[in-house]
């Protein structure tokens, strides 16, 4: 199954990669060669777009913008869409670290016009958004990456997304993903995982209310990924020992 055949609910596929007119050039996109490895790759990127490209959105927001390559494939497919009003919400406090290449990259594509900026950390911006009656039909979570931040950003995300919407999660191969992943299956019966193809990729659909009793919980956790996240994080260890 190609990337761009996942099933949404109702066995409908978010559409052709490869007859997007104007799905961006990931190769115009500036990420420089060491974080290759750890950036949205170009058959995620790919992914994204064919799967917003579907979902019609008329808000989106991602937490963790990085190089900008979720953030261009996201506006881009909802922007085909033609809603006048779109706007998708891009935090990231790091920008600087990344030397502001995601916003360069971009306002390169010309789709910085679509987009607001938040420079402050999730646990600072979502709440904003909350308190000014944001809603949105799809979230990209790929910011902090221990569990807690996983789980916060999940949180507020659900508190913005319109019933029908989806919520994706990046870096699969993190334990503290897919620990999130597991409580979310658990606990919230109002989500469902949605079956993809992308192995480093979560995706879950919002499908009611959440209307579990005030003292409701139930136990989660998972051995998935405990293999790569040991791997990963040996060879990270290892590449940063040898100063490459």
């Amino acid at each position: 199954m190609k990337p761009s055949d996942a099933l949404l609910p109702g066995g409908q596929s978010p559409g052709t990669v490869e007859a997007a007119a104007s799905m961006p050039d990931y190769g115009a996109l500036e990420i420089p060669a060491r974080d290759q490895g750890t950036a949205v790759s170009r058959a995620e990127a790919e992914f994204m777009y064919a799967l917003v490209a579907r979902l019609k959105p008329k808000a989106t927001l991602e937490v963790g913008m990085g190089y900008g390559a979720s953030a261009a494939f996201i506006i881009s497919a909802a922007r085909a869409t033609q809603y006048t009003q779109y706007t998708h919400f891009a935090m990231d406090p790091m920008q600087s670290d990344y030397h502001d290449l995601g916003l360069r990259n971009v306002a390169k594509l010309g789709l910085d016009g679509f987009m607001r900026f938040m420079p402050e950390y999730s646990h600072v911006a979502l709440p904003k958004l909350c308190v000014e009656g944001v809603k949105v039909d799809f979230a990209f979570i790929d910011g902090g990456h221990r569990f807690d931040d996983i789980f916060l950003d999940f949180y507020y995300a659900e508190l913005l997304l319109n019933e029908g919407g989806h919520i994706l999660l990046h870096d699969a191969w993190m334990r503290s993903t897919q620990t999130v992943a597991s409580w979310v299956r658990k606990n919230k019966a109002n989500f469902e995982q949605v079956p993809i193809p992308m192995k480093n990729l979560i995706l879950f659909r919002k499908r009611g209310v959440d209307d579990r009793a005030w003292n409701h919980f139930r136990g989660f956790g998972t051995w998935k990924s405990l293999a790569s996240h040991s791997w990963n994080t040996l060879k990270r260890r290892l590449r940063a020992a040898s100063g490459r």
